[in-house]
């Protein structure tokens, strides 16, 4: 994958360091920034032509998003019923309206279909758009497991089609700006990718989330931009350890993983629908760390911490470091008493010796789907059947990833 390298100074502020950063592609403002952006110009090339296979919640998004991409038009919408796909086409103003899935694949003016329907329906609606001769995008998770992400890359392949995960995050300008920084090496060699995403949600039975008919728990709904993201930084890993706790309808409620890598690097990842963790992911190298706030899987932001100007805790350097910790730390009679005065220590020592982060802010419109739409606009203007940010091989592996910690947990789909 070709990382676009980042950008430059920032001026300090309020012991941030800030800087806007330009990105060629759009302007690009999540509902979280300040700034929102009016859209972008459209290409002067023939748009490309999108149906959308269903009528949920991220279909809404999706059609909500698509006027603000390069490159596209929302043509048709399909769903398993006339009056469904009717309403749809009315909130969005979508000229044609399908009533079955079938009569929107094979819809001679669609280019591309977006399949919006849930996980264990992906692989059945991919293939649907596949042998109709359409290109697809697939919103994540790919599939319910490795097996069935290699059959629909195969199949694409055969037919000489554009395929690819719909992971959202991995499109949003400050993973564009990740990237760049990682590439140059801006923090040095990748240690630790940390990564949490915990969004609480009621049990219910009837609810997607936790059906295990339907590809729910946290570790797929949740997990797999974690998983992604560990994927992105440090690439296959050489071993997953995973732990999760399974609910009383049989998904999990919450999960971990320990990725370990040829490289000695690790990746902590957990997910929860049963509470709401710290929603931030840190990516810690041998010369500085990038911290993505929370939500970190929308982020605007990226905090940048380089240690190339503050000499290692190493030699003479170590001995003084560990001598004024020495004087800092309260004697053994006094500690309740100055408990509050050594932590305070602690915190300066630790502050002369950190550099103020660097906030990178990056804008961006929408919700950020668009994006995603506008690489599946370029990659087939290109002649292209993936794309580089977001492969095959990458979306098989990140599931048999999520296969590996499911098994250990205990979860398995109804037919695996």
């Amino acid at each position: 994958m070709k990382w676009r390298p980042g950008p430059g100074i920032c001026p300090k502020d309020n012991g941030l360091r800030k800087t806007t950063v330009p990105i060629p592609e759009s302007s690009l403002a999540c509902p979280l920034s300040p700034r929102h952006d009016p859209g972008v110009t459209a290409p002067t090339t023939t748009p490309l032509r999108w149906g959308i296979l269903g009528t949920g919640t991220i279909a809404e998004v999706f059609a909500r998003d698509l006027p603000l991409s390069v490159g596209a038009k929302l043509l048709a919408v399909g769903s398993r019923s006339a009056s469904t796909a009717e309403g749809f086409a009315a909130t969005h103003k979508v000229p044609r309206a399908h009533g079955t899935y079938e009569d929107l694949v094979n819809d001679g003016e669609v280019d591309a279909v977006y399949v919006a329907t849930p996980a264990h329906l992906h692989a059945e609606h991919v293939t649907l758009a596949l042998n109709a001769g359409k290109h697809v995008l697939c919103e994540k998770p790919f599939t319910l497991n490795g097996a069935q992400a290699r059959e629909l890359a195969s199949l694409a392949r055969s037919k000489n089609l554009f395929l690819m995960e719909a992971m959202w995050t991995r499109f949003l300008p400050a993973m564009h700006q990740l990237r760049g920084l990682l590439e140059e090496g801006a923090i040095g060699d990748i240690l630790q990718v940390h990564a949490d995403l915990g969004l609480p949600v009621a049990l219910d039975p009837k609810a997607r989330i936790y059906s295990p008919e339907l590809g729910g728990g946290s570790w797929m709904d949740l997990g797999t931009y974690a998983v992604a993201l560990a994927h992105m930084v440090l690439g296959e890993p050489q071993s997953v350890q995973g732990a999760g706790h399974l609910v009383e309808t049989g998904v999990d409620g919450h999960a971990a993983a320990l990725l370990k890598y040829a490289s000695g690097a690790v990746a902590l990842l957990s997910s929860s629908i049963q509470s709401a963790g710290s929603q931030e992911a840190t990516i810690v190298g041998t010369r500085g760390r990038i911290h993505l706030p929370a939500p970190w899987w929308c982020p605007v932001e990226l905090h940048l911490v380089r240690l190339d100007d503050k000499p290692s805790l190493s030699g003479r350097i170590g001995r003084r470091a560990v001598g004024s910790l020495r004087s800092a730390l309260p004697s053994s009679g006094g500690m309740a008493r100055t408990a509050a005065g050594w932590s305070g220590s602690m915190s300066r020592w630790l502050a002369r010796r950190t550099p103020r982060p660097q906030r990178l802010r990056l804008p961006f419109s929408g919700i950020g789907l668009h994006l995603e739409a506008s690489e599946v606009a370029r990659c087939v203007a290109a002649g292209e059947t993936q794309s580089p940010l977001m492969p095959l091989d990458e979306s098989i592996a990140i599931m048999d990833t999520l296969d590996t910690v499911r098994a250990q947990m205990g979860l398995q789909f109804p037919g695996e």
